[in-house]
C-alpha cells in the first residue's frame, strides 16, 4: 500500500552520505568520458558551500576520431553538474578535469 500526502510534503530529512555523492560523482563522469570505473579518480571538497568536483579520467579515443579534448572536458563538466544538482540536489561549483592516460575505445554495435 502507497500512502499520498495530500499537500506534496512529508515530514522528515533526506540525507545524501558523503560517500554516495562520491559513488554519484564517479558514475557521473565515467558515462560522460566512456571509460571504465576503474579508470576514473573523483575527489570532492567544499567550495563555499558549493562542491568542488575533481576528476582524473584518460583520454578516450574513439575510432570515429571523437570530440576534442576541451569539448570533451566541458561535455564532463556540464554532465557532473546536472547530475549532482538533479540526482542528489547539491549545488557543484567548480569542476576540475585531469586528464592522465590514454584509453582506445571500439564502439560496439548491437544488431
Amino acid at each position: 500500500m502507497t500512502l499520498v500526502d495530500p499537500v506534496g510534503r512529508t515530514p522528515g530529512r533526506t540525507t545524501v552520505s558523503a560517500r554516495a555523492l562520491q559513488h554519484l560523482a564517479t558514475g557521473l563522469a565515467r558515462d560522460a568520458a566512456r571509460v571504465p570505473r576503474r579508470d576514473v579518480a573523483v575527489a570532492l571538497s567544499d567550495e563555499r558551500g558549493q562542491l568542488r568536483v575533481s576528476v582524473t579520467v584518460p583520454v578516450a579515443l574513439a575510432d570515429d576520431g571523437g570530440r576534442s579534448l576541451v569539448a570533451s572536458a566541458e561535455g564532463l563538466r556540464s554532465a557532473v553538474i546536472g547530475g549532482m544538482c538533479e540526482l542528489a540536489g547539491r549545488a557543484v561549483g567548480t569542476v576540475d578535469v585531469r586528464y592522465s592516460g590514454v584509453r582506445k575505445i571500439s564502439e560496439r554495435r548491437v544488431s
